[in-house]
């Protein structure tokens, strides 16, 4: 990821960081938990179908790739999972996620790291591993991705934004007038050559067709150089 591309979206996030965790938490007006909750569905379905695939938490070890206000984080270390990292480049998201933990009393399982995710230095394995919200800005994703699963022994669950015709040039135009940077969006046959080049295999891929659709990820790491089975639409 460029430097100039990096600190754009940093920026970003820093300046909207409790927008952003507003989303999750529906703790606006009514108008805006309506807003949310029906323009912004997407974001609730990925939210239930990440926690549906990683099953049983219990014990495990999880990585959250660009957790922001630790909203995944705290609420696997709030399922059991023995131990949490959350990554994300934002001084302002993980103050919140921090805040977070402290309050749901899973602070001890929870380590958040200020760090771009391709610069992080792990010698851990995760069981499993999420990207939720990030690939929207991700230019080198086949990078990126592989080192998600070089990372991970179980699970990567990861979300990609999808085309669409109405929402995404008022998006594309809204971000290049705001400053916000630059925003990827992926077709399903790009997520399954991602995917595959990235070394994922038994990839399923979940489509959702609301709010402008979103494809979820769902893949395990290569352990032979055999075949790799294709993800299935259940749209």
């Amino acid at each position: 990821m460029s430097k100039s591309h990096l600190d754009t979206v940093r920026r970003r996030f820093e300046r909207d960081a409790r927008s952003f965790d507003a989303i999750y938490r529906l703790e606006r007006s009514p108008f805006w938990r309506w807003v949310n909750t029906t323009l912004r569905r997407a974001v609730f379905e990925r939210y239930t179908i990440t926690f549906e695939q990683a099953g049983d938490v219990r014990g495990k070890k999880i990585l959250d790739v660009g957790c922001g206000s630790g909203v995944y984080s705290v609420d696997f270390a709030r399922r059991g999972a023995g131990r949490v990292v959350g990554v994300d480049f934002s001084g302002n998201m993980l103050g919140l996620a921090r805040q977070e933990a402290e309050q749901h009393g899973v602070a001890d399982r929870c380590e958040f790291i200020q760090v771009d995710f391709l610069a992080l230095d792990l010698e851990d394995k995760f069981d499993i591993s999420i990207a939720m919200g990030v690939f929207d800005y991700v230019p080198d994703q086949v990078t990126f991705l592989r080192k998600m699963v070089a990372l991970t022994t179980g699970k990567v669950i990861v979300a990609f934004p999808g085309h669409s015709l109405l929402r995404e040039p008022a998006r594309r135009l809204r971000y290049r007038l705001s400053g916000k940077g630059e925003i990827y969006l992926y077709g399903r046959e790009d997520v399954e050559r991602i995917a595959t080049e990235a070394g994922l295999r038994d990839s399923e891929i979940i489509r959702i067709p609301s709010s402008g659709g979103v494809y979820v990820l769902v893949g395990r790491p290569s352990t032979d150089a055999g075949p790799r089975n294709e993800g299935q639409d259940l749209s």
